[in-house]
């Protein structure tokens, strides 16, 4: 589903990825761990096609990418459901979008929130925001940077459910960043610590 071959990316001079060898297939789970600033963010933002690779190749056998990244852009001057209403518009027909909207802000616990702008939501809530976006798109390919960031232990526990019930179908490759791994873990994921920059990974 997911494949990177021989990615490699500078930022700013500074080497960041060197010959990332990254393969993912339908079903499976795949979670990056490590300390801040070692690459793992542009490694998921060159998976989701939202940055380029120096060198290398990357291949995704499927257009309906679901990606919330840790800073996910949020249109300041729109609710929080026109905010999805927008980022689904590339992906969904207006029908299905009426139906996946309300669906997943009441499951992520913001139907109270759905007028409010990302200015009167917490962090938790516009993390639950960018993920429900993710998550409407029923993806083949679902990229989650720090889901848990920001989030109580109540809606960690629930988000995890819903990746459960997502990874359990075995029709989506998971890539997950996060630094909380014992949630992560009952998943059943594969984990790979990073250290330091440049990543170099071989799991083809």
């Amino acid at each position: 589903m997911l494949e990177l071959r021989s990615v490699s990316k500078k930022i700013q001079g500074r080497q960041v990825l060197r010959d990332v060898q990254l393969c993912l297939g339908r079903g499976e789970i795949l979670c990056l761990a490590g300390p801040s600033g070692v690459g793992k963010t542009t490694l998921m933002e060159i998976a989701a096609g939202l940055q380029k690779p120096d060198k290398g190749e990357v291949r995704r056998k499927s257009a309906r990418i679901g990606c919330a990244l840790q800073d996910a852009p949020l249109l300041p001057w729109q609710s929080a459901v026109d905010n999805m209403d927008f980022f689904l518009s590339t992906w969904l027909e207006s029908g299905d979008r009426l139906k996946m909207i309300p669906h997943w802000l009441e499951r992520l616990g913001l139907k109270e929130a759905a007028g409010k702008k990302p200015s009167e939501l917490s962090g938790g809530m516009k993390r639950r925001l960018s993920i429900a976006c993710a998550l409407a798109l029923d993806p083949e390919i679902l990229l989650l940077d720090e889901p848990l960031a920001f989030l109580d232990q109540h809606w960690q526990d629930r988000l995890m459910e819903e990746i459960a019930t997502i990874h359990a179908r075995r029709t989506t490759a998971i890539l997950l960043i996060s630094h909380q791994l014992e949630p992560i873990r009952s998943l059943g994921a594969r984990i790979v610590e990073i250290h330091e920059a440049p990543v170099r990974l071989n799991l083809s």
